[in-house]
């Protein structure tokens, strides 16, 4: 069902409703909630860029959070497709995660053997993130029994919250699609582009994947449609259109500094295809011995931090509040190539961009009224010290600020790895509410935390408690139910209880 059309049917019984649900007048946990997703962060995806840009560990703004704890996040099952039945078929065992017992083959360690096993996708775990369910691989937002599932985004658009996605590669891509629409595969990005364009759960959406720019931030002969449909950018850029179109660097940057300001919905596509910066060339755009890898950054396209700060200010407008859900996409992009420089750049992209997210908590809100968190959807490549081939889990090496650190990647592909989880702000201690078990690995090992973790289901749940009215007036509970969000209540629930 279209979101314009449930807001409709919603104005039948408007005058049943004694009153908006407000922020200030409803007593919600929270105002706002920010998402910050680092795809594809195995453990050492995080030092290696701390390495590179302070010499040290324990420097990061998430570093200082109040919440730390393991989360694990394996799919369902590893199909493909829908396999109607609710039969969980994965899990996670830390003895088994942590096995340092050696093994013949290129995997040296039965620990390594289990991680490399069994792994969640991207769309899988951001349906989990947004919608507390487990499902097959590729799903956005669709169960195991082929049936579309409702969305934390929607739940927070229905609060009267602001929303929106913001990434450093295709908005189409899994995870802004699993906070922005509704496909039982992640690869239709036609589809997707028009749901989240017309659905009516977003108020801003930036992203890359314009169809007119090449992966250098050059203009194309001809448009490539592949993560946008040609309907969906003909609709953006239509004049009656209700969506602002911005493009320019310069546009993003005045989104930022708040010298541009929209009414109604935004679409940033920088003039950039795929990634932000991950995919230029270095023949193309030129080189520069200043970034890890050598390449220049195209300077035509805003970076990450650029773009949140655009959002938060663009959201944070709305005086009831906003979610917002910020990944760098990237980081699993070069996880996948196994790119230890290329890895470093999208990280610190991630790094800075989180700095900004606090430092605008800190001007323009509190965190008595908003919670942070800062996540990985998955475990990719696990990159480990350089002799992680004979020493079980070896950390990575740190050869000093601006120095590319010593490392062994030891997969192309994602893991099930018990990933790393910060929060901070208000309700944040709900997440201690979720802890479903202690992993040694994290405390002994990788001296992370104390051992405990969640599970990604737990997320949304924690989300909805704290953006909810509290008590949760009767009205509200029937705008659930017209919205098809009931189980969001109920994950309420369980999560206060």
């Amino acid at each position: 069902m279209k979101m314009k059309s449930i807001v409709l049917s919603l104005a039948a019984f408007g005058a049943a409703l004694a009153a908006p649900v407000t922020f200030a007048d409803q007593g919600s946990i929270a105002k706002n909630v920010i998402v910050m997703v680092s795809d594809g962060a195995s453990w050492g995806t995080w030092d290696l860029a701390s390495y590179y840009q302070y010499g040290e560990l324990g420097r990061q703004s998430y570093d200082q959070f109040d919440v730390k704890l393991g989360m694990t996040t394996y799919p369902k099952n590893t199909s493909s497709r829908p396999t109607y039945d609710d039969v969980q078929r994965i899990s996670y065992d830390p003895s088994k995660a942590w096995d340092t017992t050696p093994i013949s083959g290129s995997n040296y360690f039965a620990g390594y053997d289990y991680l490399k096993r069994d792994y969640t996708d991207s769309a899988a775990a951001a349906t989990a993130l947004a919608t507390g369910e487990k499902t097959y691989n590729n799903a956005i937002n669709y169960d195991n029994f082929g049936q579309a599932m409702g969305y934390i985004t929607q739940e927070a658009k229905a609060l009267g919250r602001a929303t929106g996605v913001v990434t450093s590669v295709p908005f189409t891509h899994a995870t802004p699609a699993g906070f922005g629409a509704q496909n039982i595969s992640r690869n239709n990005y036609g589809a997707i582009s028009e749901s989240m364009i017309s659905n009516g759960s977003l108020d801003l959406i930036l992203g890359a994947g314009n169809p007119l720019y090449d992966a250098n931030g050059n203009l194309r002969a001809t448009p490539n449609y592949q993560y946008m449909s040609e309907t969906a950018w003909n609709t953006v850029n239509d004049e009656n259109s209700a969506w602002t179109l911005i493009q320019s660097k310069s546009e993003f940057e005045a989104l930022a500094d708040g010298s541009l300001q929209v009414e109604g919905p935004v679409i940033g596509l920088p003039q950039v295809f795929d990634t932000l910066q991950y995919r230029r060339n270095g023949n193309v755009v030129g080189l520069d011995d200043a970034t890890p890898s050598g390449k220049a950054y195209i300077d035509s396209v805003p970076t990450l931090e650029t773009m949140t700060l655009g959002a938060l200010n663009h959201l944070g407008k709305n005086e009831e509040g906003f979610f917002v859900m910020i990944e760098g996409g990237a980081v699993d992009w070069a996880a996948h190539a196994r790119d230890t420089a290329g890895i470093i750049e999208e990280q610190i992209d991630f790094n800075l961009s989180v700095d900004a997210a606090v430092n605008w908590v800190n001007q323009n809100s509190s965190w008595e009224e908003t919670l942070l968190i800062v996540l990985t959807d998955h475990g990719n490549g696990m990159p480990m010290g350089p002799d992680s081939d004979t020493i079980a889990f070896q950390a990575i090496q740190n050869n000093g600020a601006g120095e590319l650190p010593g490392v062994l990647w030891h997969t192309g592909n994602h893991t099930n790895e018990n990933t790393s989880f910060f929060a901070h702000g208000a309700g944040a201690d709900l997440f201690y509410d979720q802890v479903v078990g202690e992993d040694a690995g994290l405390r002994d090992i990788l001296g992370f935390n104390d051992g405990r973790y969640i599970d990604n289901t737990a997320v949304s749940g924690v989300i909805g408690s704290v953006l909810a009215p509290v008590p949760e007036p009767e009205t509200y509970a029937l705008m659930l139910a017209g919205l098809g969000l009931v189980g969001f209540a109920a994950r309420r629930r369980n999560t206060r209880q």
